[in-house]
């Protein structure tokens, strides 16, 4: 008997290892949404990063929130956002980063910053899906930038004939991104 046991020993110790082994992984998403609520702006902009290269459809909405609320990452968050829209196949029924990003641009409790580069990001993805949506925007609410933002969207998505180029083009966000590329500043229209 007294044999048996180091063996029984030895048998739940690997057992025990194995599970802690395999427990100790954190899932990304739980460490990133701490790291992109933090007061250090380094810490958000690596959580950013971290955010646009997971293929992790909880990451859309972290970064939509991002995209919502955060003054110095909104164009980062809308960066990593048209990288994700631009990854669901055109055969999809919906595009879910469209749908999320839309709930933004529409939401007239969000300031207007925040929503214009919502209305970018549909722009910027290239999905014609999204053309109903900025159409049925509604246009009394609208600023001077929003209507701005949504005509130069459309024209990207091909709606008028004059026609856009992407300011990122196609391709660009392929791979994973280790910084994310700046984009323009939006800047009211000339009056």
């Amino acid at each position: 008997m007294t044999h048996r046991r180091p063996n029984i020993i030895v048998a739940v110790g690997i057992v025990f290892t194995g599970l802690i082994i395999a427990g100790c992984a954190v899932d990304p998403i739980e460490e990133l949404s701490r790291e992109i609520e933090s007061p250090r702006t380094a810490t958000r902009e690596q959580a950013i990063i971290a955010l646009a290269n997971l293929q992790d459809r909880r990451a859309i909405e972290l970064l939509a929130e991002a995209l919502s609320d955060d003054e110095e990452l909104c164009d980062a968050a809308a960066v990593a956002l048209v990288k994700h829209g631009r990854r669901i196949p055109v055969a999809r029924e919906t595009n879910p980063v469209v749908e999320q990003v839309n709930k933004v641009a529409n939401n007239a409790h969000i300031g207007e910053q925040f929503r214009a580069r919502a209305v970018w990001v549909l722009g910027e993805i290239g999905d014609r899906r999204s053309i109903p949506l900025l159409k049925a925007m509604t246009i009394a609410a609208e600023t001077p930038i929003l209507a701005q933002q949504r005509t130069e969207a459309l024209e990207k998505l091909g709606f008028d004939s004059v026609g856009r180029s992407y300011e990122l083009p196609m391709g660009s966000l392929a791979g994973d991104l280790e910084v994310i590329p700046q984009i323009s500043e939006m800047k009211p229209p000339p009056q």
